[in-house]
């Protein structure tokens, strides 16, 4: 359930595409240079400069957020339905020339917010069925981790696949977990 940079560990850092922007770190467009990912494209997020005392601490929680995330995102995927399997995406840190540390992940095209890690759900009518879906995996989470934790801050997008539905899936990345006992990181 974790979509991951496989053998490609070079990138080239395109800083004048900023493809997105959040609280804690800017997201520039990159492209791979060497691996299986060689030539795709890849988003490369870069902490602000005012939140860069907390960098490595926001790796590491990263870190321990994807890591269970997945493993809800296995147990999802073991009893959904074909065709709505989640991965969440597993960046890898790199540290460029240029002086500053990247996220490295492959690109998510056509990325969606689903919600929030304060409770905000998307409109059905403006981002479709799919939102239904991740709320559905976010109950989920809670009733299987018994109510200590939920993921959330769901955001991606679904990938069809309409020549091989068994490739369908939803695809998502930078997912935080709130837990009772607050210890994923500041977004918990």
């Amino acid at each position: 359930a974790a979509r991951t940079n496989l053998t490609s560990d070079r990138v080239t850092v395109h800083r004048s595409d900023i493809v997105g922007e959040g609280q804690f770190r800017i997201a520039y467009a990159g492209t791979y240079l060497n691996g299986n990912r060689k030539n795709q494209e890849a988003v490369c997020k870069s902490f602000k400069s005012k939140y860069k005392v907390i960098e490595q601490e926001f790796f590491d929680t990263d870190d321990r957020v994807n890591e269970r995330a997945i493993q809800f995102a296995e147990d999802w995927n073991d009893i959904c339905p074909q065709g709505k399997d989640i991965q969440i995406t597993y960046g890898t840190v790199s540290y460029l020339n240029d002086g500053n540390s990247y996220l490295i992940e492959p690109l998510i095209r056509y990325f969606q917010k689903f919600t929030s890690n304060n409770g905000w759900i998307a409109n059905e009518n403006d981002v479709g069925w799919a939102v239904l879906a991740m709320e559905a995996f976010s109950h989920f989470t809670y009733h299987r981790s018994g109510g200590q934790m939920i993921v959330c801050d769901l955001q991606g997008r679904y990938r069809f696949d309409r020549y091989n539905r068994n490739k369908c899936r939803f695809e998502l990345t930078d997912v935080a977990i709130c837990s009772r006992q607050k210890r994923f990181s500041v977004t918990d």
